[in-house]
């Protein structure tokens, strides 16, 4: 095809092109932008003790800008490691972001690992400076012994910024915008905690797809409260995306107490709340109990194990909460899915992919025919990869149907084979929990390949009753399938971000079973 000439001006000149150029994404901008154009909005710090401080964006980037002069005075420059281990809170982002301005590369370490994982962590990262808070000052101090002397700073302590450079200077960036950012850890519930390293590049671009009015649709005009903590995918990309739109920002410690988070919700008028299904499931129970409402909660993202559709219904219908279901990992910084509840659903999938992620089951990508299962695949902008493929594997049992809906089963380890389909361990386990007397459950896959379902006991219950109960309950549930054994247990062994550490749990099982049989 012939293109036509360019059109000319009244002397024949071609008329002057102006060009896009390239700018490169830098995270620390998202702070520069809020406290720009957001100034007022605000980061709220919550302890355990219900104490809140506040703090508006303008003030986060000055606490930013000194923390990022006092690493400089410590040598710390572009390429080199900070570890920051502490709990959600203002100070710790400060830090963040300041270490971002400078190209220093920040680990969200967990302090609620094992202790011996912590220090294996910390010393494979090679950091320049350790960061902790009050909370995290033990740990810390057992740092040296495994690694070479290095400076720690308390992120509690008052700023003492340097007195070289003016006080509001911002140094123009001069590293790439591939250059590593962050790396966070998974919840390490199979071993050792993996690692993935997120780019400032990979981190703007998630925080733009998290704003998506298909993803968590978040406005200036909310207030986004993530239970999650900041060491677990940097709690969902909830301090990179509120800046971003100019949503206020409520941190808040680790705490299993559904009491706890009902306050939270109710005293800081949060607007939307990042939670896990088990999060939700507490707080449904502890409000019903409760006869409780919200007064300002208008939707939550719920990410993690799957959630019920009864759980989903009770939360859309009885508290008048949209619910968005969300499907990702700390390989993915971790938005990869997204699906809107709706009441006249059938079923609760996972969602379609937000723009910038791509799905596939074994080879075959959403759109085909085929809904069969297979390993589900991932690859995309903020997507990090182990090994050398374009496509990131997940370990999930997945189906991928011709609408793009993506409909994760479970992890390939705890998937369970029915007489006609695959059966999901956490399904299993929501069902137990609907059983009276069991107040928690959790469905482990023996190396055996036999099946144990532990569950938990309220003090109240007969043993023998809710046994029965939970086999008739579990039977008509999955066709008449039951568990080869059920186990009543004290409690269950939880991870920080509300999973149940199956690998701990799994030895205590093995050795009851023994027992067992030698008894017989």
């Amino acid at each position: 095809m012939v293109q036509p000439p360019l059109p000319h001006d009244s002397a024949g000149a071609g008329v002057p092109i102006s060009n896009v150029r390239h700018v490169p994404l830098h995270a620390h901008s998202l702070l520069r932008h809020a406290a720009s154009v957001h100034a007022d909005a605000t980061i709220t710090s919550v302890s355990l003790s219900g104490l809140a401080t506040r703090m508006s964006y303008a003030q986060l980037e000055d606490r930013a800008l000194q923390h990022a002069r006092q690493l400089r005075a410590l040598g710390v420059g572009t390429g080199d490691v900070v570890v920051n281990m502490g709990v959600s809170s203002a100070e710790q982002l400060a830090w963040l972001y300041g270490a971002l301005s400078i190209g220093a590369t920040t680990h969200l370490m967990n302090p609620l690992l094992l202790p011996e994982q912590v220090l294996q962590l910390i010393a494979a990262a090679h950091p320049s400076v350790l960061l902790h808070d009050t909370a995290t000052a033990q740990i810390a101090s057992a740092v040296p012994a495994v690694v070479h002397a290095i400076p720690h700073l308390n992120m509690d302590a008052p700023p003492k910024a340097p007195a070289w450079g003016p006080q509001g200077s911002r140094a123009a960036s001069t590293f790439s915008e591939e250059s590593p950012a962050i790396v966070c850890y998974s919840s390490g519930t199979t071993g050792l905690p993996k690692a993935a390293q997120y780019t400032h590049r990979s981190t703007v671009l998630h925080a733009w797809g998290c704003a998506l009015p298909d993803a968590m649709a978040l406005t200036a005009r909310d207030r986004v409260l993530p239970l999650m903590q900041m060491f677990h995918a940097t709690a969902w990309g909830a301090p990179f995306v509120s800046p971003l739109v100019g949503a206020s920002l409520i941190l808040v410690p680790p705490s299993r107490d559904p009491k706890q988070w009902y306050e939270w919700i109710e005293a800081h008028e949060a607007t939307v709340l990042g939670a896990v299904t088990a999060h939700w499931m507490a707080l449904v129970q502890y409000m019903q109990a409760n006869k409780l409402r919200f007064s300002t909660l208008l939707r939550t993202v719920v990410g993690g194990t799957r959630l019920p559709e009864a759980v989903a219904r009770v939360i859309a219908e009885g508290l008048g909460v949209e619910v968005r279901h969300a499907w990702g990992m700390t390989e993915t910084s971790p938005l990869a899915t997204m699906e809107r509840y709706a009441s006249n659903a059938n079923l609760l999938r996972h969602g379609k992919p937000v723009f910038g992620v791509e799905l596939r089951v074994g080879n075959e990508c959403a759109g085909a025919r085929s809904q069969r299962l297979d390993e589900l695949q991932v690859r995309g902008h903020w997507v990090a990869h182990r090994g050398d493929g374009d496509w990131l594997q997940t370990g999930d049992w997945a189906a991928l149907h011709a609408d793009g809906h993506l409909e994760v089963i479970d992890r390939m380890e705890d998937a369970l084979n029915g007489d006609a389909s695959l059966i999901s361990s956490a399904l299993v386990e929501f069902h137990a929990r609907r059983v009276p007397g069991a107040a928690d459950a959790a469905l482990v896959k023996m190396d055996s390949s036999e099946t144990v379902l532990a569950w938990v006991r309220h003090p109240q219950a007969d043993e023998a009753t809710v046994t029965l109960a939970l086999r008739q309950m579990l039977a008509e549930a999955f066709g008449g399938w039951t568990p080869d054994h059920l186990m009543a247990v004290d409690a269950l062994p939880y991870t920080h971000s509300a999973k149940v550490q199956k690998n701990q749990l799994k030895p205590v099982l093995a050795q009851r079973l023994r027992a067992n049989a030698a008894a017989h």
